[in-house]
């Protein structure tokens, strides 16, 4: 039984592709060792848990002991990497097609270093990147996740989970997806503990209350706000932190 043509161009182009995605995993499987050896080099990095993306170009490496994250780039021939402290993480995001499916941004740095540290076209893209919308479409051709640090040379860091045009629901798109959205959750999870850390700290650091009734802390609470050395908000905290206690 002979094939038509159309039957001979459809087997070539599913061969086709076969081996484009082979030829991919084999790419990816040599930088991932590549990684693994530069990673191997630094004493102060022991990575508990990492990824690279779907082309072996950029990825993204923990060390949950020493509270860092590693930036990884291998689009050149030499691995180069970025360490950066929890409370360097300022956002994450997935995007599917350029278009925003989900993000979690830091809210005790979004108004500091994120606004006042970086300049505008780094913030502009920032912005870009999170004000998308949801994909609505029944195919999807990428899905990234990006990374936004504290660094006003270069804040964002992508990494790409699908690069292949795939149907919603389809294997190569779940597998993608999930995997983008569990390290989307890890990262989540390292920001809020970096926001809890701000905030313990910032209690810690709150102006002390000196011995005595409470009518007295009250009476030099209120004379520390009418000389402005706390503010009305300083002063409400401190208040009801003295009349719980």
């Amino acid at each position: 039984m002979e094939l038509s043509d159309a039957a001979i161009l459809v087997i070539g182009l599913v061969i086709s592709v076969v081996l484009a995605v082979v030829a991919q995993v084999i790419i990816t499987s040599n930088k991932t060792k590549a990684v693994d050896e530069h990673l191997g080099c630094f004493k102060d990095f022991s990575a508990t848990q990492k990824v690279m993306g779907s082309d072996g170009n950029t990825g993204l490496a923990i060390d949950e002991q020493r509270k860092k994250i590693c930036l990884i780039d291998h689009r050149q021939q030499e691995v180069t990497s970025r360490f950066f402290a929890y409370k360097d993480l300022l956002s994450s995001e997935i995007s599917e097609d350029g278009a925003t499916v989900t993000r979690t941004v830091r809210s005790s740095q979004i108004g500091g270093a994120l606004i006042g540290g970086l300049a505008l076209g780094g913030l502009g893209a920032v912005i870009g990147g999170l004000s998308g919308e949801t994909q609505t479409s029944g195919t999807v051709k990428r899905i990234d996740l990006r990374i936004t640090v504290d660094d006003t040379k270069n804040p964002l860091h992508d990494i790409n989970f699908l690069y292949l045009e795939t149907k919603k629901g389809d294997f190569f798109y779940r597998k993608a997806i999930q995997e983008a959205r569990h390290w989307h959750g890890l990262i989540e999870v390292l920001i809020r503990r970096a926001d809890l850390e701000d905030k313990a700290t910032n209690t810690n650091d709150a102006p002390r209350l000196p011995s005595g009734s409470v009518a007295d802390e009250l009476k030099k609470l209120a004379e520390l706000r009418d000389a402005g050395v706390l503010s009305i908000e300083e002063f409400q905290q401190q208040k009801a932190r003295l009349l719980g206690a």
